[in-house]
C-alpha cells in the first residue's frame, strides 16, 4: 500500500518578502531603510545622566545623555554578558554596565573593567555607535552607515518656530505601511471620523492630482470646511480649498488649506509596532467659539487645549484604524485587497523599492524580525 507524503503545513502568518506574491504583501514584509534620520524620543524626555532604550526594527539601542548634555547612542549590549546597557549608569561622558561595571566611550570602545582581569589581556572591544542629533525638540538617530549621515539631512520643517505647534506621539500596533495608507488616502475621513463631532474637520472632494517622483508620492484633494465640526470653532479659515498629502520617504506630511501642516515621523519598533511622532502646526488659531484670531502669546495655551480636546482624539481614531487594518491583514493576508485610491499603489512600490535597495547593499541581507 502506498503511503502518501504528508502535506506541508499551510502558512499561518503573512509571508516574508521573498515569499510574498502581491504588492501589498511585499510592502508589509518590507522595513524602512535605516540609512535615514529617525526621530526616536522627545529631547525633554532624555534628561542629563539618564539612559533610555530605543528599538528600531527589532534592534535595541542605548541612548544616553551625559551630565553636561551631550547625547550618544550605542548598540544596547555589554560585550561581557550581553546585558542591556540601557540598565547602566552614566559616568561623566561614558556609559557603564550595571552588572560588572564594564565601561564604554561614546564611540563604543571599551575603556574600563573595574575588576581583576585574571591574567588575561584587556579585551579589544568596540560596540556599534550611531550618529545622534537634536532638532524640532526631537532626538534623531541615523541607523545606517554613519558615513552616509551627512548626505541625508533631517527633513526641513519650515513651519517650526513661526507657526503654533501641538506635538504628540503614539505607539500603534501596526506596520508603517498602515500609517502611510491612513495618511495618503483621506477618503476614510467621512466614515471613520463621522462618529465624533469633535474629530471632524473637512469635507473631501475628488483627487485633483497624484504625482510620483523619486522618493516622493504626492496626492491632492479638494476640501471644504465641515461647518458642523467642533474643530472649526478653534481653527482659522483655509486660504485654498486643497489638501496635499505626501509620502516623502520615510517621512509623511499633510498640508491643509495653506494654514495647517502635519508632520509624521515614524519609528518602526518591530514588524507590527510603530511609534509615531507628530508635529501639528497651525499658522494661527482663533479664540474658541469666536471669529477672532488669537494673539500669538495665547498660541501655546490654545495649542495645548486643541491637543487635549480634539487633536488627541482625532489621531486616536486614526491609530485604532491602523491597528485593526493590521489585525485584518494578519488574519486575511491571503485575500486580495481592493485598493482604489491612486496614491496607495505607488506608496507600496516606494516602500518596497527602498527596502530592496537597502537589502541589496547589506551583506548579508536580512529582514528584521
Amino acid at each position: 500500500m502506498l503511503r502518501m507524503s504528508p502535506r506541508p503545513e499551510a502558512r499561518v502568518s503573512p509571508p516574508a518578502l521573498e515569499e510574498a506574491s502581491t504588492l501589498r504583501q511585499k510592502a508589509l514584509a518590507s522595513g524602512l531603510d535605516p540609512a535615514y534620520w529617525y526621530a526616536v524620543e522627545w529631547e525633554r524626555a532624555v534628561r542629563p545622566g539618564t539612559v533610555h532604550e530605543v528599538k528600531f526594527q527589532g534592534s535595541s539601542i542605548a541612548l544616553w545623555r551625559t551630565k553636561t548634555g551631550e547625547l550618544h547612542a550605542l548598540e544596547n549590549r555589554c560585550a561581557h554578558r550581553q546585558l542591556k546597557l540601557s540598565h547602566g549608569v552614566v559616568k561623566d561622558c561614558e556609559l557603564s554596565c550595571v552588572y560588572h561595571g564594564w565601561t564604554y566611550a561614546p564611540d563604543g570602545r571599551l575603556t574600563a573593567i573595574p575588576h581583576e582581569l585574571f591574567d588575561k589581556s584587556f579585551p579589544s572591544v568596540r560596540l556599534k555607535s550611531y550618529p545622534v542629533k537634536v532638532r524640532y525638540g526631537l532626538v534623531w538617530i541615523f541607523f545606517g552607515d554613519p558615513a552616509l549621515a551627512g548626505a541625508r539631512p533631517i527633513p526641513e520643517v519650515p513651519e517650526h518656530g513661526d507657526w503654533i505647534c501641538a506635538a504628540i506621539d503614539f505607539v500603534w500596533r501596526a506596520h508603517p505601511t498602515m500609517i502611510v495608507n491612513n495618511v495618503m488616502d483621506s477618503t476614510h475621513v467621512a466614515a471613520l471620523h463621522q462618529r465624533r463631532r469633535r474629530t471632524r474637520s473637512f469635507l473631501y472632494g475628488p483627487v485633483t492630482r497624484c504625482e510620483v517622483e523619486g522618493e516622493r508620492v504626492l496626492v491632492s484633494h479638494g476640501i471644504e470646511p465641515d461647518k458642523s465640526a467642533l474643530l472649526g470653532s478653534l481653527t482659522n479659515p483655509i486660504k485654498v480649498p486643497t489638501q496635499d498629502a505626501c509620502y516623502e520617504y520615510p517621512y509623511l506630511w499633510i498640508g491643509v488649506g495653506g494654514v495647517y501642516k502635519l508632520w509624521n515621523f515614524m519609528l518602526p519598533v518591530d514588524r507590527t509596532t510603530t511609534r509615531i511622532f507628530m508635529l501639528n502646526f497651525a499658522e494661527r488659531v482663533k479664540v474658541p467659539f469666536t471669529p477672532w484670531l488669537a494673539p500669538r502669546w495665547m498660541g501655546g495655551a490654545l495649542a495645548w487645549l486643541a491637543k487635549r480636546l480634539m487633536v488627541k482624539t482625532l489621531f486616536e481614531e486614526d491609530g485604532w484604524s491602523t491597528e485593526i487594518e493590521q489585525e485584518g491583514y494578519e488574519e486575511n493576508w491571503r485575500s486580495p485587497s481592493i485598493d482604489l485610491h491612486p496614491a496607495i499603489r505607488p506608496s507600496y512600490q516606494l516602500t518596497i523599492r527602498k527596502w530592496e535597495e537597502h537589502l541589496a547593499h547589506s551583506h548579508p541581507a536580512r529582514a528584521y524580525a
